[in-house]
């Protein structure tokens, strides 16, 4: 081919085709053919030699093209399968595209975090599966198959496919879609990678449809739920651990929110079950001010504890935040010491100002300083129980008291504000409490370390328990 025919343009298009896997031009009075070695040796002569390079070639994992050749004679408009035959071969093409240093410990972290790892490629069988050695994808016993293999019916499809470890080679876009739709029968929660148009449909159809934000077309990035900006599927890993961080978090405040509505909730439950003889220990109005003064900065705290060591290490979620777990602990733990505290330091005031069982309950500022004293226990209780959120498996004193720092400064702030409702006369007057007795005070600071220890307990026990199960791990940090 001369200089003048190397550089004119084309006269004919046969564009790549997913199915032919191959795509050819005329240029003067030649067709020029490329794809697939799979789809262009067979159309050509002389092939033997070329089909021992191609083994070597994708033995060590390269991706490989094939370029052929033929005459062109302008007969009528045949179409690119009568056009690409009898072709002269002549080369193979191999590009090494090493995957990233990172894709071996990613594969191996999506295995401790309970996530199967399947290879959907178009990619020749035998360099997917060099590449999924290399990274540690592939294992014994999963299979190695192609889209010419895989079964019409999609039950037996979904089980074939549905092993860690499957490399699923020369798949057409048609097949992606089926493997996806196949696994959610089965009960999985699919995330589907890809980046070119035909991928589309598998994105859009996957429960997580994440396209390649660097190499990706515009239909793959407006078809998929997530955009990977630099192509790194150690990114995805990383997504899943501040997925199951953030998870973990809401259940966090949750819990610390429901505990501590326990506490708040129990005066006015005995003051209902007492018919009134039992006077309230806490008004609405502190209620309120327990709320907004001395219980959100913890929330919003635990809401941005960082991912623990072990949270890939956890159960995947399933989408329930108030499970039995969080209920227990709430309700049957955390909840109940905190409440019990709170009415505690009600009545020793009370007994230490005189007031026996039977007698009429004194008012004033005897009935106000009881009042404070359950107001500054529940609060000491809610910081305490602040610190036993941060997990759910590990005591609060080898998280690190001092590792969420946010938290130091949300208790800090939070018992500042308490000062200022107990000791600043005009807004105590107004929530109608005052400052505790000394007798008051030592029940609402033995309620920090009781909380702490119940938590301790009930951590113990369950962990104990879940070893002797040999359960795994729920979903917590």
């Amino acid at each position: 081919m001369g200089d003048d025919a190397r550089h004119a343009l084309p006269t004919r298009r046969f564009p790549f085709d997913p199915r032919r896997r191959r795509m050819s031009v005329v240029v003067e009075d030649e067709l020029l053919v490329k794809g697939a070695p799979d789809a262009v040796l067979p159309r050509c002569r002389g092939r033997h030699r070329a089909e021992d390079a191609l083994a070597e070639f994708v033995r060590l994992g390269l991706r490989v093209l094939a370029v052929a050749r033929s005459d062109w004679q302008e007969v009528g408009a045949p179409d690119a399968d009568t056009a690409e035959r009898d072709l002269e071969l002549l080369g193979l093409v191999g590009f090494e595209d090493p995957p990233r240093p990172e894709a071996a410990t990613a594969v191996a972290a999506c295995r401790t975090a309970g996530v199967k790892v399947v290879m959907v490629t178009g990619d020749h069988p035998a360099t997917a599966l060099a590449i999924a050695r290399k990274v540690g994808l592939a294992r014994a016993g999963a299979p190695v198959l192609t889209g010419e293999e895989l079964p019409d019916d999609d039950q037996h499809l979904g089980a074939l496919v549905d092993h860690d470890g499957a490399v699923l080679a020369r798949v057409a876009p048609e097949d992606k879609l089926r493997i996806a739709t196949a696994l959610q029968t089965r009960g999985h929660v699919v995330a589907m990678t890809g980046d070119g148009v035909n991928d589309g449909p598998a994105l859009h159809a996957a429960d997580i449809g994440v396209a390649m934000g660097r190499s990706g077309t515009d239909v793959a990035r407006e078809a998929a739920d997530l955009v990977l900006l630099d192509d790194n599927f150690a990114t995805i890993v990383v997504a899943i651990e501040h997925g199951r961080s953030t998870f973990s978090n809401i259940r966090r405040f949750l819990t610390y929110h429901l505990s501590d509505n326990v506490a708040e909730l129990t005066p006015f439950v005995v003051w209902a079950l007492s018919g009134g003889r039992f006077p309230l220990a806490l008004s609405v109005l502190q209620v309120l001010a327990l709320d907004i003064g001395t219980d959100t900065l913890s929330a919003v705290a635990l809401g941005a504890e960082p991912p623990g060591r072990r949270t890939l290490e956890s159960a995947p979620a399933r989408g329930r935040l108030l499970d039995g777990l969080v209920a227990r602990r709430a309700f049957g733990v955390l909840g109940p010491i905190e409440a019990a505290f709170g009415i505690l330091a009600f009545i020793v005031t009370m007994l230490i100002a005189g007031w026996r069982p039977g007698d009429v309950f004194p008012g004033g500022a005897t009935l106000a300083a009881a009042s404070g004293a359950t107001f500054a226990t529940v609060v000491l209780g809610q910081t305490a129980n602040a610190f036993a959120c941060r997990s759910t498996r590990v005591w609060a004193g080898r998280l690190g008291w001092l590792s969420n720092r946010l938290l130091i400064g949300a208790a800090l702030i939070e018992l500042a504000i308490t000062a200022g409702f107990l000791f600043v006369s005009p807004v105590a007057r107004v929530l109608g409490h005052a400052p505790p007795m000394a007798a008051g005070w030592t029940v609402a600071l033995l309620s920090v370390p009781m909380v702490l220890i119940a938590d301790l307990l009930e951590k113990r026990v369950r962990m104990r328990h879940a070893d002797t199960a040999g359960g795994r791990p729920g979903q917590t940090t």
